[in-house]
């Protein structure tokens, strides 16, 4: 096992190397490979645009063939990581910089109890991916991202949070808008902004459970009783800040 730096890696970075050079990639580094990824590379099976090269399977296969797996390891999609942190089930302070995987559940049969752990979609992915097999359920996945992004409005999601948030002037700069969102975060009523993020990041079912419990902890600084849902929450804000302004240019739903 490699004591190397974790590596986090997307298409791009695989197309730029050789096989050989893959090889090594995996040799010296942990590979942490997000969900995104593999969507991100299965779009090239439907997009005609990519046949006068070979066939989209011909492309994701040179990919697949790129791509670490004797020393990388599969991270949770984000939105799962959120739902474990809110039921107390994940801690960002003791990940050490370490892939999130799914816990184990207890089982009991008849006296004796157990665990559970059995791989994640994304831990399967991996492993069809090394057979050259995603051809099936990634396909199914590949389409259903599409869809999903099909019906993303980023200016109507801008419009939301700015209209939430208040009246704030438009950053001057990305590093302007990184600085507005702390600010933002830090002098927003505490259960209001729990509210609010609950509901933005699409996990509204978690909110009443989530404001008793922090209420029971003495209602902790946000950052400190739940920073991974700051962490998302401050993406969504400094996203949509920047939205309003000229600072991005070509922004797509996939982003």
């Amino acid at each position: 096992m490699s004591q190397g730096p974790s590596f986090l890696f997307d298409k791009s970075t695989l197309e730029s190397l050789s096989v050989n050079e893959a090889v090594l990639l995996d040799h010296f580094y942990r590979s942490t490979i997000t969900p995104l990824f593999f969507v991100e590379c299965l779009a090239d099976l439907e997009r005609e645009m990519y046949r006068m090269r070979g066939t989209p399977e011909q492309l994701v296969r040179s990919l697949a063939e790129r791509t670490p797996d004797c020393q990388a390891t599969a991270n949770l999609h984000h939105i799962e990581i959120l739902k474990a942190e809110l039921s107390g089930q994940f801690v960002l302070d003791t990940v050490l910089l370490r892939p999130f995987l799914p816990p184990g559940k207890v089982m009991e049969l008849g006296e004796s109890k157990g665990m559970l752990i059995q791989p994640s979609e994304e831990e399967e992915a991996v492993q069809r991916w090394a057979r050259y097999d995603f051809l099936g359920l990634e396909r199914q996945i590949a389409k259903r991202w599409r869809r999903m992004i099909e019906q993303i409005d980023l200016q109507a999601m801008s419009n939301t949070v700015c209209r939430a948030i208040g009246p704030w002037r438009n950053p001057a700069s990305l590093q302007d808008a990184r600085t507005m969102t702390d600010t933002i975060i830090d002098n927003l009523e505490p259960e209001w902004l729990l509210r609010f993020g609950l509901g933005l990041l699409g996990v509204p079912e978690a909110t009443e459970y989530v404001i008793n419990d922090w209420k029971s902890n003495r209602k902790k600084p946000l950052r400190t009783y739940r920073p991974y849902f700051i962490h998302m929450l401050s993406i969504n804000i400094f996203f949509s800040l920047v939205l309003q302004t000229h600072l991005l240019s070509k922004v797509k739903a996939s982003h």
